[in-house]
């Protein structure tokens, strides 16, 4: 069993291991908990008392200056203080565009507040040495971010929470985690994705995987995923592209494919000519984007560190006037930026 039995039982575990994850002196806990309860009325309803009462003790200790943290969550924790928690709204999201260019604009505040990290990297080269030193998914201090881990299809998995989500029950998967991997896709896994999918998608109806190479919006070099649970297509699954036997040109290159070997194949041409490149593996699909690095072109603020979700088609923005203000040909725009 991946993870759980249905999507009734994966919802509740979601929430209890959120509820189970607070402590009064854990605020990268609270941060977490705090944007994923975010994603909707149920979570935020569900999860709202525990986080009050967590509130309350942390900014306790940070008064008495007894509160520890890593520097990111010092910093993030900080800021929240100033902010009034029981007004944070939940996401929120809207259609740019009608017909056949329409994107999918969401607000989510607490983008604003997740670490660049690797994302806001200027890289050389998709292909990085895997670093003890920086941030991976061994860190010691994660262990309380795990929703689940075992042996999945043969292959050790660790699924984590992603502290700042953007896509509805948002994981970070973890693949073989100890081997030390960088992010760099290989055969293996990949076929190992497309048999996850074809698995999982029955139990937990929607469920889909993201990739994104490094220089294309990842920001953790250690071999990893990102799951999440959507049934509403995204703008780049739509019949009327060319890229799906329509007519229309979408504003990046984007092949799509429906078995393993043939998106091998062209992922293993992208790896071998270092170019940047994300993937969504969808309902028996996987569609693969080729890009420009991040970094090398000026893009909007709206779509700087842009991965796998906004070249799908859904932009996030933290701020409500810019959430108002984009539009279709905004987005159209900025994405034919990013082609290569």
């Amino acid at each position: 069993m991946f993870i759980a039995e249905d999507l009734h039982q994966f919802k509740t575990l979601f929430v209890n291991q959120l509820k189970n994850m607070l402590a009064d002196d854990e605020p990268g806990a609270f941060i977490l908990v705090l944007a994923n309860s975010l994603q909707d009325e149920y979570l935020k309803n569900e999860l709202a008392d525990d986080l009050k009462n967590n509130f309350s003790a942390l900014k306790k200790s940070f008064n008495a200056g007894t509160l520890e943290a890593p520097p990111d969550d010092a910093d993030v924790f900080k800021q929240l203080l100033t902010m009034h928690l029981d007004d944070l709204p939940v996401w929120q999201s809207r259609q740019a565009g009608s017909g056949d260019v329409c994107w999918e604009i969401a607000f989510n505040v607490m983008r604003q507040l997740r670490p660049a990290r690797a994302s806001k990297q200027v890289l050389n080269s998709i292909i990085q040495p895997f670093d003890e030193n920086r941030f991976h998914f061994n860190k010691p201090f994660l262990k309380p971010e795990i929703l689940w881990q075992g042996n999945y299809l043969e292959k050790p998995l660790r699924v984590l929470y992603n502290k700042f989500p953007f896509a509805p029950y948002h994981l970070l998967i973890a693949v073989a985690a100890e081997n030390n991997c960088p992010q760099v896709l290989d055969l293996d896994n990949h076929d190992y994705i497309f048999s996850l999918l074809a698995s999982v998608t029955q139990s937990l109806p929607g469920f889909g995987v993201g990739y994104n190479s490094l220089a294309a919006g990842a920001s953790v070099n250690h071999l990893h995923f990102q799951g999440f649970v959507r049934e509403p297509i995204f703008s780049i699954e739509r019949s009327h592209w060319k890229h799906n036997g329509g007519d229309s040109d979408y504003p990046l290159t984007v092949k799509r494919f429906s078995d393993q070997a043939s998106s091998w194949k062209y992922i293993e041409q992208l790896t071998a000519q270092d170019m940047a490149y994300n993937c969504l593996y969808r309902n028996g699909s996987c569609y693969v984007i080729p890009r420009q690095y991040q970094g090398t072109v000026a893009l909007p603020g709206w779509l700087d560190g842009a991965g796998w979700i906004d070249v799908a088609g859904v932009i996030t923005v933290s701020d409500m006037e810019t959430f108002d203000s984009i539009d279709e040909s905004a987005v159209t725009r900025a994405l034919c930026l990013l082609k290569t």
